[in-house]
């Protein structure tokens, strides 16, 4: 028989301090999608972890091997284990919380060097994975584009970092006007759009998962 398909692993990332946020729903809605699929999460709350944002003088890759402390060594392992990245967060002042940009700093460029993020060498445990973001915003998408900030974000964050790391595939939801008092049939529209969102990456990783599997088997894999 064909081996079984492996058990994806989506690690969402949330950046978000305020508890019971939007962000945290959405946050909710897209594990249950991945669940349901029978595809595994874990949620990595940030600010629930107390997760140190300040990059250390000797995490720095450079001549001597760099020192990584525990908390870096834990997410690392976490995101090496998983197949997609998924990136929620509110947008503050023009980009994401001071939390997350900590998180890509220590996590992400851990023991990367800068010659390597040029090169697109590939970050070994971020390389080949894909990469979702989910922004909210307390302004409209018009105004926001407005003065620039959608594009600088998307090419300046998103694609910056799947190009710099050697990821795949990174998309955006943007969700602008979310304020308080948000109304339930605007927050409706919007968990659905993530929803699908979920499903169409639980789908991108099924189909990439069909296709490495059909490439083993052609060769020399045996099937018995």
């Amino acid at each position: 028989m064909p081996r079984a398909s492996k058990m994806y692993r989506h690690l969402l990332i949330l950046a978000n301090p305020v508890i019971k946020s939007f962000d945290h729903a959405l946050a909710d809605a897209y594990a249950d999608v991945v669940r349901s699929y029978r595809q595994d999460v874990e949620i990595r709350d940030l600010n629930a972890l107390g997760f140190d944002p300040v990059l250390k003088a000797h995490e720095r890759p450079g001549a001597a091997t760099p020192v990584l402390a525990p908390d870096v060594e834990a997410e690392v392992a976490e995101i090496a284990a998983s197949d997609a990245i998924v990136l929620v967060y509110p947008i503050w002042f023009g980009g994401p919380p001071a939390i997350l940009k900590g998180y890509v700093d220590r996590v992400f460029g851990a023991g990367y060097t800068f010659r390597q993020f040029r090169e697109g060498a590939g970050q070994p445990h971020l390389k080949g994975k894909l990469l979702v973001s989910i922004t909210t915003s307390g302004t409209s998408l018009p105004w926001l584009g407005e003065r620039g900030q959608v594009i600088s974000l998307r090419e300046g964050f998103d694609v910056y970092l799947e190009r710099g790391f050697g990821m795949h595939d990174s998309e955006h939801v943007s969700i602008d006007n979310v304020v308080p008092n948000l109304s339930a049939r605007y927050a409706a529209e919007q968990i659905r759009r993530v929803q699908d969102t979920a499903k169409q990456t639980c789908a991108k990783l099924f189909d990439r998962g069909r296709v490495n599997e059909g490439l083993a088997f052609s060769s020399g894999d045996e099937v018995t």
